[in-house]
């Protein structure tokens, strides 16, 4: 197994992992996105989107991912990592543009900037089995 791989690799279960503690204990994964299930008083819930998307979501596309990595052994299966690769990359072209072009509403910069660095290593390392072919 070539260093890439395991980089991939490790970057994926890192997914996983955040995946399944956003799945189980959706108020951690409201603090880390400082997002708020509902502010509407006669509107409770909320947590299953932080349960389906932040968890479930995550947690099968990355281990999909990293099965699919492990178990696979197939050049041409390398590239099923793509496209998550490409999800973390526009994750953080996003949070780029919001901390560029967003100041106001996101009234101080807090973690934003480590984030966009990780969902960009994020990136870069699940895609590196596949970038380091050319």
């Amino acid at each position: 197994m070539s260093i890439y791989v395991m980089l991939s690799a490790a970057a994926l279960l890192f997914c996983v992992l955040i995946g399944l503690g956003a799945l189980f204990a959706p108020k951690w994964v409201q603090g880390v996105v400082r997002l708020v299930p509902d502010p509407a008083p006669g509107k409770p819930g909320g947590f299953s989107e932080f349960r389906a998307t932040y968890g479930g979501l995550l947690f099968m596309l990355h281990i999909t991912a990293l099965v699919i990595l492990l178990r696979v052994n197939s050049p041409v299966a390398l590239f099923a990592i793509m496209p998550v690769a490409a999800g973390w990359f526009g994750a953080g072209l996003g949070r780029l543009i919001s901390y560029l072009a967003d100041s106001k509403e996101n009234r101080a910069p807090g973690m934003i900037p480590i984030w966009i660095a990780v969902e960009f290593a994020l990136a870069l390392a699940i895609a590196s089995p596949v970038l380091h072919l050319g």
